[in-house]
């Protein structure tokens, strides 16, 4: 795919990624988990905090894209990019293998990773 195809589904992949966030679910994974939840540190228990952080740096860096202000993105947006959300936050990978039991962050999920993929190939190839 070359960057012009890219650019297109880096497009398409903004209006996917307009989903309300899944609150309902990342409560539903907090009470189902609760004991785990419960032995994290403060610092840790913050699944909704950081899964927003996760979208927010792949919607931020997509609009860098998109403006085509790439060259602007700051460093430590790209660096972030370089990992999923269970890699980059490793404290949650007790549910990684279930996510697909919470639909509404499994389909959130996935399109910010598709997005997060597309968006390192472009960079990579600008």
């Amino acid at each position: 795919m070359d960057l012009h195809e890219m650019k297109e589904q880096l497009v398409l992949m903004n209006e996917k990624l307009s989903q309300p966030f899944p609150y309902r679910d990342t409560d539903r994974i907090q009470e189902d988990y609760c004991v785990i939840f419960e032995k994290l540190s403060d610092e840790e228990n913050g699944l909704t905090a950081d899964f927003n952080t996760y979208c927010m740096n792949i919607a931020g860096t997509l609009s860098y894209v998109l403006r085509e202000k790439s060259k602007d993105i700051p460093n430590g947006q790209v660096e972030m990019l370089h990992f999923s959300f269970f890699e980059y936050f490793k404290q949650y990978t007790f549910f990684e293998e279930s996510i697909s039991h919470y639909n509404d962050f499994y389909q959130e999920y996935m399109s910010f990773e598709e997005t997060r993929k597309l968006l390192l190939a472009f960079l990579r190839n600008e």
